[in-house]
């Protein structure tokens, strides 16, 4: 290849990298969002570039922030945070990746060009080239901000500190990592041991999840395509965290379910997994998500009743036959799947919390109604908050007294509770460097008066 096509391929990565990460700085969508909007004008090749920009000026952004703050006399104005954007994007190609630098620097002002906003090309040389010189001394005085010591907002590091100080570092420095890539093993297809050796054949290494019976820990990320009978749904790729949800509830045959906010179908699909024959259905508020749960379902060669609707909003999807048990998986901040989310070290602010917690109170107590006295609700987030989980199954259990909460392992008797710590209702798990993500989970029951 050659160098002109080099730079042509990073030039097309890197200016519609510049457009997401303006568009999330601007809160017009999360990243994953953006990245299913925009990544199709990228050749399919250059997407592994596009996402490398993309998560990882989102997940040292704190940092980053600071030190390009540091280096100007002055922000820019909104109507040029695709120049910050730019900006932002050369700091993390010269600190975290091998381009050269010089590359990095004319990159950036060949992107200003492109923008059409010339004017800018002579301050972004000027900064990028002063980085170049004093960047770890611009870096060393930043070192006891609590965004650059923990890449992290303060407010945020000040919330783990506050509810979990015995974990903070773990938090940290999990959230601050590129996740494992763990697997689902569809064991109505296949063991976890015949797949894993498998796996093996075709020299990919795994370990087994302490946890789920049916996780696996790839040492090395690998194409799904690269999994052995990935499309005939032996596998799926799926957090370890977010498979204790279809052995805590574990459905049986014949069972009416509710996967409620259901997106983007990796327990939908686990649910069918563990009971061929439930009467799934499965409510997701989002158009495009409800598409990833339909080609999850169709890889898995399940089916379910897949309805496009708020599930707090039972006058738009329910037509009031009760379910045997419920999937609660409810709206959150995510602060427990950073890792995986990194744009919310940019978007998620304190208040975002307390409206989360309303949105929260509404749909688990709109879709209690749907449960079956003597049924059961799995009621789930991935965040770390206290406020959204067992102090929310708190404020429900003082209002609801046709609900009782009952033991995560009521319905698998040989499931082992040895994951995450016990709390005040239900448990919490924290995000772990080399296993499972942040999770939250309560099981309750209706009580039949």
């Amino acid at each position: 290849m050659k160098a002109s096509d080099t730079t042509s391929i990073q030039h097309s990565a890197r200016q519609v990298a510049i457009e997401i990460i303006a568009n999330i700085l601007l809160q017009q969508g999360s990243l994953s969002t953006q990245l299913a909007r925009h990544q199709t004008s990228v050749a399919s090749e250059h997407i592994p570039l596009l996402k490398e920009l993309c998560f990882g000026v989102c997940r040292q952004y704190p940092k980053l922030n600071s030190i390009a703050l540091s280096l100007l006399s002055h922000p820019f104005e909104e109507k040029d945070t695709d120049l910050y954007a730019t900006l932002l994007l050369s700091l993390y190609q010269l600190s975290y990746m091998n381009t050269p630098d010089h590359a990095a620097v004319n990159e950036s002002v060949e992107a200003c060009r492109i923008l059409k906003k010339d004017w800018a090309t002579k301050l972004m040389n000027a900064v990028l080239r002063r980085y170049q010189r004093e960047g770890d001394e611009i870096t060393a005085n930043l070192e006891s901000m609590p965004s650059v010591e923990y890449n992290h907002p303060k407010w945020l590091v000040k919330r783990f500190n506050k509810h979990w100080p015995d974990y903070l570092e773990q938090i940290i420095e999990a959230s601050n990592t590129h996740p494992p890539m763990c697997i689902r093993v569809n064991e109505n297809s296949v063991s976890r041991e015949t797949y894993q050796a498998q796996l093996l054949d075709l020299g990919i290494k795994s370990d087994t999840g302490l946890f789920s019976p049916s996780a696996l820990y790839l040492r090395k990320a690998v194409k799904v395509t690269e999994l052995p009978n990935f499309e005939e749904g032996f596998s799926s790729v799926q957090d370890e965290a977010a498979q204790l949800s279809a052995h805590i509830l574990s459905p049986t045959s014949g069972e009416k379910v509710l996967d409620a906010c259901a997106a983007p179908g990796g327990k939908t699909g686990h649910l069918l997994e563990k009971a061929t024959d439930i009467e799934l259905t499965a409510v997701e508020l989002e158009p495009w998500r409800m598409e990833k749960i339909e080609s999850n379902l169709e890889r898995l060669g399940y089916s379910a009743h897949l309805i496009c609707a708020d599930a707090g909003d039972l006058d738009a999807w329910w037509g009031g036959e009760q379910f045997d048990k419920i999937l609660l998986d409810v709206p959150c901040s995510a602060t427990g799947v950073i890792r995986r989310n990194p744009d919310i070290k940019i978007n998620r602010k304190p208040a975002d919390i307390t409206e989360l917690v309303e949105i929260q109170k509404e749909i688990v107590s709109q879709v209690w109604k749907t449960l079956k006295p003597n049924g059961f609700m799995l009621y789930a987030t991935c965040s770390l908050m206290p406020e959204e989980n067992e102090q929310q199954v708190h404020q429900f259990l003082e209002e609801h007294h046709d609900a009782k909460e009952v033991s995560l392992n009521t319905l698998n008797q040989g499931f082992e509770l040895e994951w995450g710590i016990p709390v005040s209702h239900g448990r919490q798990l924290f995000p772990s460097l080399e296993g499972h993500d942040g999770f939250y989970y309560c099981l309750l029951q209706k009580i039949d008066k």
